[in-house]
């Protein structure tokens, strides 16, 4: 009976597959080169060109809302660098973004620049001090903010914060005071030129503007050790990454986008709002907080040809979704041990997570983190087009691009055209070393922090990313973990947490890991996948569940040491009964928990 049924099914996926291959069903992986010319590099330059390209397009928009096209944003734009001349902001002046995604935060970044003010975007996941702590140590003039954060400043210790905006139509919350000696000068400057009902355009006109080596942007980073530092980025360091990474980027003026990550995080800044803009993508956003239930309702209005996101999202598909349904069918779970058949099970699986992404899903572009094996073998399987890329704040973000249609599963792609990318003293048996980089995307410094300028600088101005890693022979960079994070071995070999804890994570009962080295024994702190193993314990007593927990544990120590070099292999699971704190990326704050679990 069991044969029969199985027979049945490989019928079924076969006869599936040969629908996919009969209706042309492929993703296009081509990748359209977009001409971007530039008097110089500069945001307001990158931006202007595209206002003339695709003046009529659809540039930004809420989801299932009104578009604004490009002509429409150019005119906000302006209007809203008006009002912040009007209200004493000049070049070179700290004005921050503290808010959710939205069209008017868009908005807002480009009019600071346009008049060379500095943007000084912040995350919404930051505590009230670390928000101080920006505010304080960036000097920020001004503030564009989402008015529920309010209540998350307190301007008594920030003397130069002296304007807030809201986010939501642009209205002065609050004003200390009114400089308006700047733009009194434009004003007479253009009376004197005898102009009669002087507008807008005008003082635009003569004010200044930036140039390639201005500073675009403080960034300051999340942090998984603690210490947020602010990244200096000028234009020419964010526009050279857009211009180098839209030649690896297969977007072009058909595409449409659903922002869902971060705007005030560097990938999402450059990969996510100016490539798309820099090409005539349109743009949606969430209102809110984007919840699971409204991402989805989202993606059946938007339709996204294109999704740029981290690896949690397509991975908790796959194992709440995709995984759970295998294990719950014997025939399914038999055959998904074979790789013939788990590939056509992987790919009617993909059929409906392209549906669930609104059905005209091209690629996704994933950053962040490290894509798990796994996801990436049903990504692969599935035939749903995919990307990795590797960057750092400090390098604007993107240093690496994994070429669409050229994917080499577990590498974070080749080097984007225009930088030098090397390893920096590499270990003579396995080519791993620390990987650095130089060119015009890597940052000017961080701010009022000489020291760890110093520090993450070489000599020739090669840049230390702190990563470890090599290239292949035919350039695709692998990552191996961060340099911080090595753990030597009783013989000195290196041991990598990173890998580690991916393998951890890829076991169904396994949500989240931090793996560590204590008294010369390798540890690993675990949250558990809890709804997981209530499966299995199902009904049972207190005591059978405790024993139960500890022998699911002890089989996922066994099956992961399976994989694993002798000198690496976890001597103890530690069980951690609460979900690891996050940093406003989503990365572990590894130092909490490295010295506190025992």
């Amino acid at each position: 009976m069991f044969c029969l049924k199985l027979f049945f099914f490989i019928m079924i996926l076969s006869k599936e597959l040969f629908f996919l291959i009969k209706s042309g069903f492929r993703i296009n992986l081509e990748v359209i080169m977009a001409q971007i010319e530039l008097k110089q590099n500069t945001i307001p330059e990158l931006l202007n060109q595209s206002y003339h390209k695709y003046s009529n397009l659809n540039a930004i928009s809420y989801v299932g809302e009104n578009f604004l096209t490009y002509k429409d944003l150019k005119e906000k734009v302006e209007e809203t660098a008006h009002l912040l001349l009007k209200n004493g902001i000049i070049k070179n002046d700290k004005v921050a973004i503290l808010g959710e995604n939205s069209p008017n935060w868009v908005i807002s970044y480009l009019a600071i620049n346009s008049i060379g003010a500095v943007c000084v975007p912040i995350l919404t996941g930051f505590a009230s001090s670390d928000i101080h702590h920006i505010l304080r140590s960036s000097e920020v003039s001004a503030i564009f903010i989402s008015e529920k954060y309010l209540s998350k400043i307190s301007d008594s210790d920030l003397p130069d914060l002296f304007f807030y905006v809201s986010l939501k139509d642009f209205n002065v919350i609050h004003r200390k005071e009114k400089k308006t000696k700047y733009y009194d000068s434009l004003l007479k400057k253009l009376k004197k030129n005898k102009s009669e009902n002087i507008s807008d355009d005008q003082i635009l006109e003569i004010a200044d503007k930036p140039a390639p080596s201005d500073l675009a942007a403080i960034i300051y980073t999340s942090g998984t050790t603690g210490n947020s530092k602010g990244v200096m980025l000028s234009h020419n360091n964010i526009v050279s990454d857009v211009i180098y990474s839209i030649e690896l980027f297969p977007i072009d003026s058909n595409d449409r986008f659903l922002s869902i990550l971060p705007l005030a995080h560097t990938f999402e800044a450059t990969g996510g709002m100016l490539c798309p803009l820099s090409v005539g993508v349109s743009i949606q956003y969430l209102k809110g907080l984007p919840t699971p239930q409204k991402l989805l309702d989202a993606m059946k209005i938007v339709k996204p040809t294109g999704v740029l996101t981290v690896p949690l999202v397509v991975d908790k598909i796959y194992r709440k979704k995709i995984l759970p349904k295998v294990q719950a069918d014997s025939v399914l779970k038999f055959a998904y041990k074979i790789p013939p058949l788990r590939k056509m099970i992987h790919k009617k699986a993909g059929k409906q997570v392209i549906a669930s992404f609104g059905g005209n899903l091209r690629f996704f572009m994933f950053g962040g983190a490290a894509l798990n094996r796994d996801v990436e073998i049903f990504l692969r399987d599935a035939e749903i087009s995919y990307s990795t890329g590797y960057g750092m704040t400090e390098t604007s973000p993107i240093m690496t691009i994994n070429p669409f249609g050229k994917v080499k599963m577990g590498s974070c792609g080749k080097p984007i055209s225009g930088i030098e990318m090397k390893i920096h003293n590499p270990d003579s048996k396995t080519g791993v070393g620390e990987i650095i980089v130089r060119g015009p995307i890597t940052m000017q410094g961080y701010y009022k922090n000489k020291k760890a300028t110093e520090e993450i600088f070489l000599e020739d101005g090669w840049l230390r990313t702190g990563d470890l890693g090599y290239f292949d022979s035919e350039n695709y960079m692998f990552i191996k973990g961060r340099s911080k994070n090595v753990i030597v071995g009783p013989s000195g070999e290196n041991i990598y947490p990173e890998n580690i804890e991916l393998l951890l994570t890829q076991n169904e009962f396994i949500q989240q890991a931090v793996v560590y080295e204590n008294k010369e024994s390798i540890l690993a702190l675990v949250y558990p996948d809890y709804d997981a193993i209530d499966k299995v314990i199902k009904a049972s007593d207190e005591t059978t569940a405790r024993k139960t927990i500890d022998k699911i544990l002890e089989k996922v120590r066994i099956d992961v040491n399976k994989q694993l070099p002798s000198f690496s292999k976890i001597n103890k699971i530690i069980e951690h009964q609460e979900a690891f704190k996050l940093t406003p990326t989503n990365k572990v704050k590894r130092y909490l928990y490295i010295h506190s679990s025992e």
